[in-house]
């Protein structure tokens, strides 16, 4: 248990040194951040103009994170406060990847779990989209919650699970457009 809070401890503290150095290790990550604090602005001053208006603001981004942004910029909230909230949030996504993995393969070493787990704090995209808010990572870690209940489901067929993980899937969905393919996977295994 020690051995694993350290190797935990060291890769948090690996992000948060990437944090405190404004890493950008993707390349667009700080450019995307600017551009939706630019929009989050715009919703600050006139939400329902900008609402309604919003496909004239060429993002590719789901509005969702935008009007949070938004909220923030109301309360005159810092990046930097708005950044560290983002990124605590996005370290639910190696908790609920070891979650599913565990569910699915429990007969693996736990420390193989860990492993795999881990490698996910060496990716540049986890690391950029962490450190800077973007609404696809927001999306991959509910997304992940989503795969949790889908095999959760399978365990025990329990309707609850579907119940939250259609709940879990359309919540990705909203945050980032590209995980509501998934929703016609869950709906065939489900009928």
């Amino acid at each position: 248990l020690i051995e694993r809070i350290i190797f935990f401890s060291f890769f948090y503290f690996l992000l948060i040194i990437g944090f405190i150095l404004n890493e950008n290790s993707t390349g667009g990550a700080i450019v995307d951040y600017f551009n939706q604090k630019t929009i989050a602005q715009t919703f600050a001053n006139n939400f329902k103009e900008s609402f309604f208006g919003y496909d004239k603001f060429s993002t590719r981004h789901s509005p969702i994170l935008i009007i949070f942004l938004s909220f923030f910029e109301k309360l005159n909230i810092n990046d930097y406060i708005i950044r560290l909230i983002h990124l605590h949030f996005c370290l639910l996504l190696p908790i609920f990847f070891y979650l599913s993995l565990k569910l699915k393969f429990n007969f693996t070493n736990q420390n193989n779990l860990y492993l795999l787990v881990g490698i996910i704090f060496l990716s540049p995209t986890f690391r950029s989209l962490s450190i800077w808010p973007d609404s696809r990572m927001l999306g991959m870690t509910v997304f992940c919650l989503s795969i949790y209940y889908y095999l959760k489901f399978e365990e025990n067929k329990k309707f609850k699970n579907c119940v939250l993980n259609i709940i879990t899937c359309a919540l990705a969905s909203y945050l980032s457009p590209n995980f509501s393919v998934f929703a016609l996977f869950y709906f065939y295994k489900f009928t």
